[in-house]
């Protein structure tokens, strides 16, 4: 996987090899290796080091394993009387005087939570210690937590870095030798997310890997989704009925999951729920292109894929106490049609939108481009059929996507295309993404077409 990160960890790794006092923030999702590669880039770093992982908000469990690290770290010199996490910080700072000490707080996020008086106890080591000190810290949150206290972070931190999931193209590289629908399908449920696709064995074909990682009941994923849930709500099982709503409603309004939420659970905290996910990584709030301060029109959808086909194709189809006989009978006669048929599209056009984004940072669209995203004609429903809209600096490029692998439908360009100029968009080509045949001649519409296969030609 690391392979795929090597400008993260140059500038990693050029942070911690110089001198002196520094602060680096390392950011991103759920499950995509931000803690695998602050430990990966520091091993060989010849320093003190102190990693506090704070797993929750107990402050006197970080202040329990605070103190252990100190006296791990220090085994010469005296403690200080306190149950004050900020003085056992201020303790680490002050033995970084006379030697180089790298503290990691993952999830400094958590930390700041925990007491008001943290933040300006952060601010005055900054100020004393930049001069004389020869401290690193390392900060690792989750995107939640940076977008919760962005001020904060970026006039903390002198460098960050955002650690994203890798893209179809990257993802690829765990299973370079399988065929494009294999794929298509490893990417579709397991994404760019590395610790999902370093479980992966690519020779035993996507169908083993799917039930050994994630179908039967003891599975790897299927066991962390559960503890992930269990560990994090009181009830389950409502956090079930949402994630089962959320998966059957794609682009859902908040009004919409909201009220199908308390015809099925009406006792349940749906906002409480509805921030946890949200807070965990697993789904996340949008808005439709052009529409980003119109909260009225905000959307939800999965951010992790594992439980976006979890929720879409298994929980509902297998429940806890099935057999693995059964199991293997229900994926054939049941979540391979619907997998094929609704959730294998969908993800084709992620990757579409994926290869653009690629493309338009290649400078192939001789323009800069400004937003790339799903196209709605009627952003008041989210209606969608599958298009995308890649957006130029002097005007706009339309892409329509054809997930299956049929002939594309020459009548359905024109009329996107008579769509257009009726709503007076300009555009100079529409693109089109075909897994199945190239589109047909079509009179008075230019338009460019790739083949999913070449996408990606490297691959």
């Amino acid at each position: 996987m690391f392979k795929e990160r090597q400008n993260e960890i140059s500038q990693f790794k050029n942070f911690l090899n110089r001198s002196g006092y520094g602060s680096f923030l390392v950011y991103g999702g759920k499950n995509v290796g931000k803690s695998t590669l602050v430990h990966m880039a520091s091993k060989n770093i010849l320093a003190t080091k102190i990693y506090l992982h704070v797993e929750s908000e107990n402050k006197g469990a970080i202040l329990r394993h605070l103190k252990a690290k100190c006296a791990e770290a220090f085994p010469n010199v005296e403690l200080p009387a306190t149950n004050d996490i900020s003085q056992l910080i201020k303790f680490i700072f002050e033995n970084s005087v006379n030697q180089k000490v790298i503290l990691v707080i993952d999830d400094i996020g958590k930390l700041l939570s925990v007491g008001l008086e943290i933040k300006p106890f952060f601010k005055s080591f900054k100020d004393r210690f930049s001069k004389y000190g020869n401290i690193k810290l390392i900060g690792v949150t989750s995107s939640y937590g940076y977008n919760e206290d962005k001020d904060f972070f970026n006039e903390f931190f002198n460098e960050s870095v955002e650690i994203r999931p890798f893209n179809y193209l990257a993802a690829s590289s765990f299973y370079p030798t399988a065929l494009l629908d294999d794929k298509l399908s490893y990417y579709a449920v397991f994404g760019g997310l590395p610790l999902y696709n370093a479980m992966l064995q690519p020779q035993k074909g996507f169908a083993k890997n799917l039930k050994d990682l994630l179908l039967y009941v003891d599975s790897p994923l299927r066991m962390k989704i559960e503890g992930d849930l269990n560990g994090s709500f009181a009830k389950k099982y409502e956090a079930d009925t949402l994630l089962n709503i959320l998966a059957n409603h794609r682009f859902a309004h908040y009004g919409e999951l909201k009220d199908s939420f308390k015809l099925k659970s009406p006792t349940g905290d749906f906002d409480y729920i509805l921030n946890k996910l949200i807070e965990m990584g697993i789904i996340v709030k949008k808005a439709p292109l052009h529409y980003e301060h119109d909260k009225k029109k905000f959307f939800y959808e999965f951010v992790d894929p594992v439980y976006d086909f979890f929720y879409s194709h298994v929980h509902e189809n297998t429940m806890s106490d099935i057999l693995p006989e059964e199991i293997d009978r229900t994926y054939e006669t049941i979540i391979k049609k619907e997998f094929e048929k609704d959730f294998l599209p969908k993800r084709i056009v992620d990757i579409s939108m994926e290869f653009l984004t690629k493309e338009a940072m290649r400078g192939k669209f001789k323009e800069e481009v400004m937003n790339i995203a799903p196209y709605f004609n009627d952003p008041r429903t989210l209606s969608y059929d599958g298009t995308i809209i890649v957006e130029t600096l002097s005007g706009n490029f339309y892409v329509l996507i054809n997930p299956s692998r049929q002939a594309f439908d020459g009548k359905r360009i024109e009329a996107f295309a008579h769509s257009l100029y009726e709503k007076q968009r300009p555009y100079k080509n529409i693109v089109i993404i075909s897994r199945g045949m190239f589109a047909p001649s079509v009179n008075r519409v230019k338009y460019i077409t790739y083949r999913m296969a070449s996408l990606y030609s490297k691959i």
